[in-house]
């Protein structure tokens, strides 16, 4: 899997005097930038924050194949990428690096976090890390293995990790299942990613 890709970003300028600080943003599961993310980051520019807002590979106005696929490991290091990038900027302050996920891409940011030493802060907001919780890692070698997945190892998913093509929500889950079968999460796709100008 070519994990290079052109990502479509957009980079919000505070008014105070720079350096800034700087919130690294992503959208959640298969959502863009512009479902809601937007919002985020125009309140977080009022309080003197740059954002650096993008949607994750194969998404949105991202470049990347398979469109809509989404992939953790991928993900992860499109917020290393896009820390990277940030810290090119003359008026972001290197030090004071935030990353900020939403719904299951909080799981991602927790990842970068707690493997990159660039990241200062943490914002998860309505985290979604899977259906079980992970045993206890005593001797550190889960940890290890996240940070070479999230480096340098293989992001391609297995066959059997592979699921779809199918619909992120549907309304009737007895005739045609999806990916997200809470009925908040119908109502909030239907809300926000129907709107023409959401990609």
């Amino acid at each position: 899997m070519n994990l290079r890709a052109r990502a479509g970003a957009w980079f919000y300028s505070p008014d105070p005097s720079p350096p800034w600080p700087l919130v690294v943003m992503a959208h959640g599961f298969s959502a863009t930038k512009q479902m809601v993310a937007d919002r985020y980051a125009e309140v977080f520019t009022k309080a003197g924050v740059a954002v650096l807002l993008y949607d994750h590979r194969g998404f949105g106005e991202s470049g990347g194949e398979p469109r809509q696929q989404v992939n953790p490991w991928a993900q992860a290091r499109g917020y290393r990428d896009a820390i990277a990038f940030a810290t090119t900027h003359e008026n972001v302050d290197s030090a004071r690096i935030a990353v900020w996920g939403d719904s299951y891409s909080s799981g991602a940011a927790l990842v970068v976090t707690a493997l990159d030493t660039r990241v200062a802060a943490l914002v998860v907001q309505v985290p979604a890390l899977g259906a079980e919780v992970p045993s206890n890692d005593l001797d550190g070698s889960a940890r290890e293995a996240m940070k070479q997945m999230v480096h340098t190892g293989s992001v391609k998913p297995a066959p059997d990790e592979v699921h779809g093509p199918i619909p992120v929500v549907w309304d009737d889950q007895d005739q045609r299942p999806s990916a997200l079968k809470p009925e908040t999460a119908f109502r909030w796709f239907n809300g926000y990613g129907t709107r023409s100008d959401t990609n």
